[in-house]
């Protein structure tokens, strides 16, 4: 969508220009080696002969053009009898200065202002130059010995041709023009700068030319459905590597594949299987164990369609959808994230037997179940409706979550064998005596076997003297519940912690402390960097835990599993550092987002996007740890870096959860200036969604805070956004100028004289009502007084917005009124490049793909076709990127418009209708029922043609 309001101007009206609509320009027709072709003459080289002959072709009356071209064989036939013929430079120069004048005096000009007299003396200067033609036809066809024995006679042949000429440049008062020299190079020159940029342009619309043909394949197979693309998946997380001591499970594994791969005419095209048990018994190595197996690999196609999405981190219901959104490769971008999920897994609707078989493995489910039962359901409930989806499940639990047709295997203890395999692997050295009875206290659970195995490794400790410690510490030690096997994981971990390494480390606990806040793996880089305080040793605290097996460490990552580390938050006895450690987390937060909360245009804003972005899982969790409890005191710093996080999202995925957070949490602390702050940021998220009325009602609730608070510059501010919700209605009133302007005079005045950039605020959007308003000339000095304004302050942001609204009534004005401004649609087109590169300095994708499109309507007003094509095609490839289901079917609207215009019409139509489809996968709206109605009646004149020319066929 239009990133600019003003983007629902009144209705222009079309010039006498738009009637030729779908006819191609003489100019855009011709090819460059038409143009630039030399011949034998060194004359056909000169590139003000090829320029005249294009310029030429330009103005609207034919007679023009045939007379430069023969003006054109006379120069060339002066070069030839040059040797024999004193006066022939003369001629030529003399037909040469006449082309130049006559082809500047009427380019651009309408074929009503050239008058009847001025027509006969162009067909009497056709006769003339006929007439000069034949008599140099006749010379240069002489013999070399005639030549010689009649040159006083051909001279006096070319006499007459002077004086014929002399007439002609009297009839056109253009004598004294052709015999001023300074006259003529000047107009040399700007039909030189003419002809090299039409060159360039040429050249640049035969390279589009080229490349037509695969940009009508490409939109013929392009999908304006939003699907999950197998080349997207190269930004799916990878899964936490699987354990290269896995002993036991070759028969569940077996039994798990092969219950995910059924015969077709058991269950049908999908399967939900949850495998199911306490922490520690393998959950996670076994599920993945499976994912690599040969039946699951040959069903399923690979990696490409093997989703691992690791839920210990989603603490939520919105946090689920986020990970989901990330880890299943998710581009469409409505601000429902649930919807877009299932838009993009759910199959084509015009081809549901093209959907691939996919897995789903939800790992550690129990989080996100037990943190919101009644959401996490919905959303599974939701995911296995669709389609040759399987899902799969590793969860705490000995049931499955829903009364869903699950299959469901209850993970047990490996066997003696494999326990002992496990342990000795581990620590080979280590005494038999005694280690079955071991094994069989702990209950063969791997990773009870795995910490104790590592603990008698690094402590040289043997198996009697663990199942001494064992049966001395008794069997309820830290009982989270009354599992045994909770029990025994317990005392694992407990036993991992007095372990002598970790307890001659004075790093290792805290470092281990510190990982377990954070759901997801850590950068160790981030960690250093950010998170762990001066003075502790990382690296030398990382060995510790990794040898202890309490943290997965990665070349470059470190994390702590889900049963380790809620045992570290719960269960540590020393609950004074866990307290100190999580609010030094949540300062170290609000820190890095205050950090890197730049905004768009700011220097920074690329870094700290991309910054924010890679930390925004983590971050988030952090956040909603600080502000969860409804009795918990919220701190200034930790409100403000909600609202930053929450803009952030707006200006890259635009969502509403973390806003209406943070806004809940605002009221709830009573705190006026933040509510009002997120109101207005969420007024912003609505009108990113498109939800214009919800957006208007937001934002006058902040106007009333802020006028409430004092805060003049803010209330200004919410006058604005008034504005530009409401131009950006398409059912924007159109005799609502009084109403406009007041509002731009009460933000003049919040503002006050002496504030600069708010007075060019008011400016940019004074502007874009008269613009709204088809008031374009008033429109000008406003938009160029806030541009010369928003250059001297340097905001690129808003310097990028006027520009686009400078050029939006340039082009309203070719169209209404373009003899009042002869080059309107060249400032246009200039103005509107200008804004694309401010657009990509500043991180907006939504103004490049606004810009983007307005770059293909103007050159489509130009009648550059190809060119036009070509930055349609760019408006769709970004909308896609960005996920704009809304700017998908612009972009495919506009590739049908122009494809009608050229007489393409099979490829319009197919364009047009699959605008439509992507039109559809907008939520409803009055922008979808107006965008669709606009789209239809483009398809149906289109339809129309194609059946009118079918009609024409003749009967078989």
């Amino acid at each position: 969508m239009s990133s600019l309001c003003g983007c629902w101007p009144s209705k222009p009206k079309l010039s006498r220009e738009e009637d030729h609509v779908g006819k191609v320009s003489p100019v855009v027709q011709r090819r460059k080696t038409d143009i630039g072709k030399p011949s034998n003459s060194g004359m056909a080289a000169d590139t003000i002969l090829s320029a005249l002959d294009i310029v030429s072709e330009s103005i609207p009356l034919p007679a023009v053009s045939v007379a430069v071209k023969a003006a054109i064989r006379l120069i060339e036939l002066c070069q030839q009898v040059q040797d024999s013929l004193e006066q022939a430079d003369e001629l030529r120069e003399r037909i040469r200065g006449l082309s130049l004048v006559l082809v500047q005096g009427l380019s651009g000009k309408p074929v009503e202002e050239i008058t009847d007299n001025l027509k006969r003396d162009i067909e009497q200067l056709q006769g003339d130059l006929q007439y000069i033609e034949e008599k140099l036809t006749e010379i240069s066809n002489q013999h070399r010995l005639l030549l010689v024995l009649f040159k006083n006679a051909n001279e006096e042949a070319v006499k007459k041709c002077l004086k014929k000429l002399d007439g002609s440049l009297h009839n056109f008062a253009l004598s004294r023009q052709v015999h001023n020299a300074a006259v003529l190079k000047k107009l040399e020159n700007d039909i030189e700068a003419y002809y090299r940029t039409l060159q360039a342009t040429l050249e640049n619309t035969e390279e589009m030319m080229r490349d037509i043909k695969e940009i009508k394949t490409m939109l013929q197979n392009f999908n304006p459905e939003f699907r999950q693309e197998i080349q997207s998946t190269t930004r799916k997380p990878h899964p936490p590597s699987r354990s290269h001591i896995f002993y036991g499970r070759d028969e569940v594994l077996n039994r798990l594949a092969t219950r995910l791969v059924p015969a077709m005419c058991e269950t049908g095209s999908k399967v939900l299987l949850a495998l199911l048990g306490p922490g520690g018994i393998g959950k996670t190595s076994a599920a993945l164990a499976v994912m690599e197996h040969d039946v699951v690999q040959e069903r399923y196609g690979g990696e490409s369609n093997q989703f691992w999405v690791g839920c210990a981190k989603a603490t939520s219901a919105t946090l689920l959808l986020d990970i989901l959104y990330d880890s299943l490769c998710i581009n469409k971008k409505t601000g429902q994230t649930l919807e877009d999920i299932l838009a993009e897994l759910r199959p084509p609707s015009s081809k549901p037997e093209q959907q691939p078989y996919r897995l789903l493995l939800l790992d550690n489910f129990e989080t996100p179940w037990n943190a919101d039962e009644g959401q996490v359901e919905h959303i599974l409930r939701n995911l296995a409706d669709i389609p040759r989806l399987s899902i799969f499940i590793t969860m705490r639990a000995n049931q499955p979550p829903t009364d869903q047709k699950w299959e469901v295997e209850l993970l047990k203890p490996v066997d003696v064998e494999a326990s002992a395999k496990i342990y000795t692997k581990i620590y080979p050295d280590t005494s038999e005596e005694q280690l079955f009875e071991l094994l069989d206290a702990i209950g063969h659970l791997p990773l009870a076997v795995t910490l104790l195995a590592n603990y008698a490794r690094t402590s040289q400790t043997t198996p009697v003297e663990l199942l001494r410690n064992w049966r001395r510490d008794g069997p309820d030690i830290l009982s989270m519940s009354d599992d045994d096997e909770d029990n025994v994981m317990h005392k694992s971990i407990k036993l991992s912690l007095d372990n002598p390494p970790m307890k001659k480390s004075i790093h290792a606990m805290k470092v281990l402390t510190l990982l377990a806040f954070f759901p997801t793996p850590v950068s160790r880089v981030d960690l250093e960097k950010y998170w762990v305080p001066e003075g502790i040793n990382q690296s030398k605290a990382l060995h510790v835990l990794s040898k202890t097996a309490l943290v997965e460490l990665t070349e470059s990552t470190a994390f702590v599993i889900p049963v380790i580390r809620s045992y570290i938050l719960r269960h540590t006895p020393d609950r004074d550092f866990v307290a100190a450690t999580r609010v030094r987390i949540h300062r170290v937060c609000c820190s890095l987002i205050a950090d890197h909360g730049s905004s768009p245009g700011d220097p920074t804003y690329l870094d700290d996007k991309q910054f924010l972005s890679s930390q925004e899982v983590n971050l988030q969790s952090v956040l909603l740890d600080a502000t969860s409890e409804s009795s918990t005191d919220v701190s200034p710093e930790i409100l403000q870096a909600l609202l930053t996080l929450s803009w952030h999202q707006r200006y890259t995925r635009p969502r509403s959860d973390l806003i209406e957070h943070t806004l809940s949490v605002s009221k709830r602390m009573k705190n006026a200036k933040y509510e009002a702050e997120s109101l207005v940021c969420s007024a912003e998220m609505c009108r990113a969604l498109c939800e214009f009325n919800v957006a208007i009602e937001r934002v006058s609730r902040a106007r009333g805070l802020f006028n409430a608070l004092g805060d003049r510059n803010s209330v200004a501010r919410c006058f604005l956004k008034l504005i530009e919700y409401d131009l950006c209605k398409p059912t924007a009133s159109q005799d609502s100028l009084e109403n406009f302007l007041c509002l731009v005079e009460e933000a003049r005045i919040a503002y006050g004289a002496d504030d600069p950039f708010g007075q060019a605020l008011c400016d940019l959007w004074h502007g874009q009502i008269y613009n709204h308003h088809g008031m374009l000339l008033e429109a000008h000095p406003m938009l160029e007084r806030a541009r010369a304004k928003f250059e001297e302050l340097g905001r690129r942001l808003e310097l990028e917005r006027c520009l686009s609204a400078l050029a939006l009534s340039y082009r309203h004005l070719y169209l209404q009124q373009p003899e009042l401004v002869p080059n309107s649609l060249a400032i246009a087109l200039h103005l509107t490049n200008q804004a694309l590169e401010l657009s990509i300095q500043c991180g907006r994708g939504d103004y490049q793909s606004h810009n983007l499109h307005c770059l293909a309507i103007t050159l489509k007003y130009g009648r550059l076709y190809d060119e036009a094509l070509g930055r349609a095609l760019e408006f769709l490839t970004l909308a896609k990127l960005l996920g704009d289901a809304l700017g998908v079917g612009d972009a495919l609207k506009e590739i049908g418009d122009i494809l009608s215009q050229i007489g393409d019409w099979i490829n319009a139509e197919i364009a047009l209708q699959k605008a439509l489809v992507a039109y559809e996968g907008i939520p409803a709206s009055l922008l979808k029922d107006y965008q669709i109605r606009n789209c239809r009646i483009l398809l149906y004149q289109v339809e129309r043609t194609l059946n009118d020319m079918e009609s024409m066929l003749p009967s078989r």
